[in-house]
């Protein structure tokens, strides 16, 4: 996945607060590479989901 742009959709699935609950998705090239979740605020979930997509990149 060298010199590809990743998107990644974030959608709320629950809770509040603290406790609110995440899942994302990566999508490269319009396709669907990878999805988990994350527990918290956005920031925080987005930041997780960058995390991946930038490992996926160089891998």
């Amino acid at each position: 996945m060298a010199d590809t742009t990743h998107d990644i959709k974030l959608k709320r699935t629950g809770g509040a607060g603290p406790n609110t609950q995440w899942t994302w998705e990566i999508h490269v090239d319009g396709k669907l590479v990878k999805k988990g979740s994350a527990l918290g605020e956005e920031a925080k979930a987005f930041a997780t989901a960058r995390k991946v997509a930038d490992k996926l990149a160089k891998g």
